[in-house]
């Protein structure tokens, strides 16, 4: 049905309509700028409900100016009429739409193939705005005062709401009567497993109240698939304000401007287009007040997330993951829900490697081997060509101290951590279907729109529903692949070649110290091998920092070229380009000293050589003490460096758009809550949390891939994660604006890589233990000489051969396992044929173990099936019983019901295409 007074808009009405028909203070004088047409009567609603209930009043109110009254609403989130704020949409008007006059002229005309862009967009909105109305969305605009920035505040009523949810089949909480069930139904496996969860320990042990976050969790409730003809069987039915939630409506609304044409054609629909377009600037929903308000009562739920969560000195407390995710939505709460499980997670291998290191502490003075080489006067053969022989006690403390980290408890830690990796990932599985229970996600596959940046080069039928679609060839897909694929070779190639500068740094600087004193004794020589590993690692950092950040904005670019139809294959093909660039990046260097250096260096007299200098080779004191200094270097270096700009960045933005807010005409505290957030706040990235997913799954690995040389990587994790969780916390409280909410059932392609990861770092930490320890070659010595390391220093440290002939590489030692005639003798094969016997055992055990824990515990634990099934049933018990539709006493045929309401929808479809502006929306080209 449609207003009769509106019927059709002239143009000189949309021309008024694209900023304000009058200028009044008072929103009750004149109520609306330009009256739009009425669209159909909602299903479930009468004509005469929805004019009482004032869901009617389908129009567009345009307020320029200000008032008291206008303006003590806005503080409250409220439209001119008392209507809650949904949505904010911001649209920055070109300086060529300063002249009003002349616009409104421009609009007035018919729309022309070569209109300015500005002009187009301006249409865009037009239309855009009058579908959002016609659909029964209440539009408010309000043009700020230095004329260059309109706001869209608008408001989905009750029905409209409903509308969307069963579109979206949104799942939502059952009666009362459904749920009386829910706490009795537990088997005695689930109260006993209850017992250790979190609510059951801190009912017996109150003191541990003070690690509770204070705020209460939503109550468990069964759910089904809404229903607008069953609505009397969802809670709340009967009230507007609780029937959905904040996140739910936010998620509703958005949904609704993603599926709203702004033009004729069927593939110009959506706010992202219009984002991507420059129509709009920028579309968020509103926080609910402020973040840190003064008074302590109705705290908005912001206030409560940032009190409770958002500050560091409540790292102690649990997170309030129910109230994270009816505030920012599922998507965002399932990162953190992660994300703390993760950081629980390390706490037992951080204890366990804490107990290693200082075991190793405690011992590292009393190993025979290390007191024979403090002990023994072996004279060494030169380091380089140019350089002079030293004595081998010089590195007796860096000698000494390699036990810490390559000692018996090394082999017992690799394996823990081995298995430690694959409980965490099956009990994430279970922890992921119970939030996907509880929180209604279970079945959750929501239909993609196209990405707005799509191009499509050619139409084509659906290959399923036959209908016709744009598409891009294959052939030009996989042209684009190419391209992409050598551009990633070609960055990877380059990091190869920055690990290769970075070793013939490293050479370059020992021998340059080894040069720079002819005291065999001095300090310089001493310390010459620790000082490059050191400086070389610190310049690794700095060049895994950059080429990180080169590459992070090549792989958008790259990413973008590929042009992918939907959002989900646009990100995972990002994602896999970033991580494989990273994992060579941060860990090539890590892979070429654990597995490659000082493995073929040959021997006095017989020396190979790397770019004119000699091979690089592994200190007297193993490889394995080089690569916990340059893990340790590049992991925690790398995690400062990262939290430092997570915090100081968003400080500096925030602080430079409030300056320029300040200087603005209006005053920051005369700003309204739109115009502050939009001003003073920063937009929630585009990928989410897509880098602080990335960021953490590097750091899984550097605690996962090499931890057999690094006992102390999971606690320094576990510092790093628990100041993340609320760094993260914090932007999102108070430097962004509120990000729209998202569904999500899982943390999507990042579990295939973790899983990718536990994976390898079973084999990596087993080629650790094996190739760069030197635990194995202690255990074969001193099974060949009854269980003592006498001896040990003198035979892994040969004279120089007797053929030897320079007089610089005679009559030394030299670091290897070969014998005395420089020949690898049987001493080298026992000790290789050990560790290749240690890395088949180690490997073969842990991967049976770990298959052996996936056996043993599901994916989805036996109490979330059971509950599944039960509320499967509920639900069809409860919204699929038979109706008696028409009134007539008897119970309606399900099927023959189904047919009726989908004719009505049709009926009710064909009656909402517009009509009412006429040629002023005619179909402008989507300049995506």
């Amino acid at each position: 049905m449609e207003d009769s007074s509106a019927t059709n808009a002239t143009a000189s009405d949309a021309a008024k309509y694209l900023y304000s028909a009058d200028e009044y203070d008072d929103p009750q004088s004149d109520p609306a700028a330009v009256s739009l047409p009425m669209g159909p009567v909602p299903v479930g609603f009468s004509e005469n409900e929805v004019v009482a209930t004032g869901e009617g009043a389908r129009r567009s109110t345009v307020l320029y100016g200000s008032s008291a009254r206008k303006r003590e609403l806005g503080k409250q989130l409220l439209m001119s009429n008392g209507k809650r704020i949904d949505y904010v949409l911001v649209a920055e008007l070109p300086a060529e739409e300063s002249d009003r006059a002349l616009m409104e002229e421009k609009i007035k005309k018919p729309a022309e193939a070569e209109e300015e862009k500005f002009v187009k967009n301006a249409r865009k909105r037009i239309y855009f705005e009058a579908e959002l109305i016609k659909h029964g969305v209440l539009v408010e605009k309000e043009l700020a005062r230095d004329n260059k920035t309109l706001y869209y505040k608008l408001h989905a009523p009750f029905y409209v709401l409903q509308e969307e949810a069963e579109t979206v089949k949104m799942r939502l909480a059952l009666n009362e009567a459904e749920n009386k069930e829910r706490k009795e139904m537990m088997s005695i496996s689930d109260k006993f497993q209850s017992f250790f969860k979190w609510d059951g320990i801190r009912e017996r042990f109150k003191w541990l109240n003070i690690f509770d976050s204070g705020i209460e969790p939503d109550p468990d409730f069964f759910s089904g698939v809404f229903r607008r003809d069953r609505k009397e069987e969802f809670q709340h039915y009967n009230d507007e304000e609780k029937f959905f939630n904040d996140s739910q409506r936010a998620l509703l609304v958005f949904h609704l401007l993603n599926s709203m044409k702004y033009a004729k054609k069927d593939d110009q629909i959506g706010i992202k287009k219009l984002l991507n377009n420059k129509s709009f600037t920028d579309c968020f929903p509103l926080h609910d007040g402020e973040y840190n308000p003064d008074a302590n009562i109705n705290l908005g739920k912001r206030a409560q997330l940032y009190r409770s969560w958002g500050r560091f000195w409540v790292f102690f407390k649990s997170q309030p993951h129910d109230l994270i995710r009816g505030y920012f939505g599922e998507k965002v709460a399932i990162y953190f829900v992660w994300l703390g499980f993760y950081t629980m997670a390390l706490i037992f291998p951080s204890f366990i490697g804490l107990l290693i290191f200082i075991y190793g502490l405690g011992t590292f003075e009393d190993q025979p081997d290390a007191k024979q080489l403090c002990e023994s006067n072996l004279t060494m053969c030169p380091l380089c060509d140019s350089c002079e022989k030293w004595n081998l006690s010089a590195s007796c403390t860096a000698y000494k101290f390699s036990w810490v980290f390559d000692n018996g408890g090394t082999i017992a830690f690799a394996f823990i951590m081995s298995l430690w990796a694959s409980v965490f990932l099956d009990m994430w599985k279970r922890r992921n279907a119970e939030l996907a229970f509880d929180w209604d996600v279970r079945d959750f596959a929501e239909e993609e729109p196209d990405r707005p940046q799509f191009k499509s080069k050619e139409i084509r039928p659906n290959p399923i529903t036959g209908l016709p679609e744009k598409y891009y060839p294959a052939r030009l897909r996989y042209a684009k692949y190419f391209t992409t694929v050598a551009t990633v070779v070609f960055m990877l190639g380059l990091v190869i070649m920055v690990v290769i500068s970075i070793i013939l740094y490293r050479l370059a600087v020992r021998v340059a110290l080894f040069k720079s004193s002819d005291d065999p004794e001095s300090t310089a020589r001493k310390s010459a091998g620790i000082v490059s590993a050191i400086t070389a690692s610190i310049l690794n950092l700095i060049m895994i920092l950059l080429l990180n950040r080169i590459y992070g904005s090549l792989a958008v670019r790259l990413t973008d070229y590929e042009n992918h139809r939907k959002e989900s294959a646009y990100e995972s093909h990002l994602a896999f380009k970033i991580f494989l660039f990273q994992f060579v990046n941060s860990y090539s260097s890590l892979f070429y000293i654990a597995f490659f250096k000082g493995q073929n260096t040959g021997r006095p007299g017989d020396y190979n050589t790397f770019f004119g200098f000699r091979q690089d080779e592994c200190p007297e004191y193993g490889c394995l003490l080089e690569l916990t200094i340059q893990l340790s270097i590049i992991m925690v270096g790398k995690q400062t460096i990262n939290n430092i700009q997570e915090v100081v960045i968003p400080l500096v933005k925030g602080w430079m758009a409030k300056r320029k807010a300040a200087k603005g005409e209006v005053k920051s505290e005369m700003l309204m809550p739109w115009e502050e957030e939009f001003l003073e706040l920063q937009p929630y990235p585009v990928l989410g949390m897509f880098h602080e997913y990335l960021e953490m799954i590097i750091q899984y690995g550097f605690i996962t891939l090499f931890v057999a040389s690094f006992s102390l990587g999971p606690l320094f994790a576990l510092g790093n994660n628990i100041l993340e969780i609320r760094v993260d916390a914090d932007k999102l409280c108070t430097v962004y604006r509120r990000p729209p909410p998202a569904r999500a059932a899982n943390i999507g392609v990042w579990q295939s890589i973790l899983e990718f990861v536990s994976f390898f770092s079973v084999i990596t930490n087993g080629l650790v233990i094996a190739v760069s320890s030197s635990y194995i070659t202690k255990l074969v010595y001193a099974d060949l000489h009854g269980g003592s390391l006498d001896g040990y220093i003198s035979a892994t440290h040969p004279l120089s051969p007797p053929s030897v002939t320079d007089p610089n590489q005679s009559d030394c030692h030299y670091t290897s396992l070969r014998d005395a005639q420089g020949e690898k003798g049987l001493f080298f094969y026992e000790v290789w044929a050990a560790r290749l016997g240690f890395l088949i055992v180690f490997e073969h055990v842990v991967f049976l173990t770990k298959a052996l824990v996936q056996y043993i515990i599901p994916d989805v634990p036996h109490a979330i099936e059971l509950k599944v099934k039960r509320e499967a049933y509920l639900a069809r018990s409860a919204l699929e019983g038979t109706l008696d539709a028409d009134g007539d006493g008897e119970l309606d045929d399900k099927q023959g019901l189904k047919r009726q309401q989908q004719k009505e929808l049709q009926q009710l479809h064909s009656r909402i295409e517009p009509q009412s502006f006429g040629s002023l929306m005619t179909s402008t080209e989507d300049d995506s």
